[in-house]
């Protein structure tokens, strides 16, 4: 009876241990083998090219006197 339980336990943590190394690495081979597919498929030659426009500036800036603040408060403590 007990060497069941270990087989049981074993193969259980095999599962475990398929099921989570496919969690972790399934996503990044299936984009990667996807961008391959893109690669080679007629249709992404149909695409025109992105003309983007964008400046350097990031969309969000904290003003300086606020990080101060926030700096000067965090210290009085």
């Amino acid at each position: 009876m007990a060497m069941n339980q270990t087989t049981a336990l074993k193969v259980g943590l095999c599962l475990l241990g398929l099921c989570l190394f496919g969690y972790i690495v399934g996503p990044p081979l299936y984009w990667h083998f996807m961008e391959g597919l893109l690669a080679f498929s007629h249709t992404s030659n149909t695409c025109p090219p992105c003309l983007c426009d964008c400046s350097s500036q990031p969309l969000l800036t904290i003003p300086e006197d606020v990080c101060e603040k926030k700096i000067s408060f965090s210290l009085a403590f």
